[in-house]
């Protein structure tokens, strides 16, 4: 009986915590936000804070009641440590602000030239806090933007990519052309072939930052110095006509594979047109296309 409660305590220490976990539970502490409120808390304990500056704590509170409401409804991070970041330069404010009215009611007991100095300096110096805040603010802003416009671009390249058909792959995105662009048995690319061409140069002219691997292939029927020589010529035949289209020959690379790397058999007519093919690798926002490997 004894093993058997204690196999049970086991059981259920393995199953509660499942099931917590199943129930969800509060996001994850924010530490910029934890520490606002420690800011905050000792702030409002300062009781020369309270009298001297309360509508300056009472917009720190409130900037700390928004980030606080964000960080439980799990809104975005850097939302909540936006409004955190203001709570916390806010309650800054209201202590410096504090130590002005502080000094100021001590300057007013004393001469007039030395009260009219130190109101200058504290004034100065929480003119000085608030540039300093609002400085922090507007590059906070900036980098928002920054971001957003990223976002927006790589929506934009994704959506570009997707309509040239272009997959992803582990060396980048691959658009592959079949050999129906080329006459048979020739590397000279026909009339149906400036569609793809104008679709790729264009988005090429878009995106300068991004270079192309092109990569010719064929099946196996002929010798393998044959096929693999045909193959070099298809890829530079497309790369002439990017170059005529406008783009700069040092953003492409070609190579001829011949035979290998075959992507379906080459024991019927089916398989071996998906080997006679073109592939070009787009390159990433550097401009590098990794290595074959396989």
């Amino acid at each position: 009986m004894r093993e058997l409660a204690r196999n049970s305590l086991i059981i259920l220490g393995l199953i509660i915590p499942l099931l917590l976990a199943g129930c969800g539970g509060p996001p994850q502490n924010n530490p910029l936000l934890m520490e606002a409120r420690q800011s905050y808390d000792k702030a409002e304990q300062d009781s020369m804070i309270v009298m001297k500056a309360p509508v300056a704590l009472k917009e720190a509170e409130e900037a700390l009641e928004q980030s606080q409401q964000l960080w439980e409804e799990g809104a975005d991070r850097n939302l909540i440590e936006h409004y955190a970041y203001i709570a916390n330069q806010k309650t800054r404010i209201a202590r410096e602000t504090a130590e002005l009215n502080a000094a100021q009611d001590e300057v007013e007991q004393a001469e007039s030239e030395r009260k009219q100095v130190l109101i200058e300096a504290r004034r100065a110096e929480a003119i000085a806090a608030e540039r300093r805040a609002e400085d922090a603010l507007q590059l906070v802003k900036e980098e928002r933007a920054e971001a957003e416009r990223a976002r927006k671009e790589a929506s934009e390249l994704a959506e570009r990519l997707s309509e040239m058909e272009a997959r992803q792959s582990e060396r980048g995105m691959v658009l592959t052309l079949s050999d129906v662009l080329f006459d048979f048995d020739s590397s000279t690319l026909n009339a149906g072939a400036n569609k793809v061409v104008n679709e790729l140069a264009g988005f090429l002219k878009n995106y300068p930052e991004r270079t192309v691997h092109i990569e010719g292939f064929t099946d196996s029927i002929g010798s393998a110095e044959y096929n693999k020589n045909l193959s070099q010529r298809r890829a530079d035949a497309l790369k002439q006509a990017l170059i005529q289209a406008g783009i700069s020959s040092q953003r492409i690379e070609t190579v001829g594979y011949g035979e290998e790397y075959p992507v379906a058999t080459n024991m019927n007519e089916a398989g071996r047109q998906q080997n006679r093919r073109v592939e070009v690798i787009i390159s990433n926002e550097n401009g590098v296309v990794s290595q074959r490997t396989e």
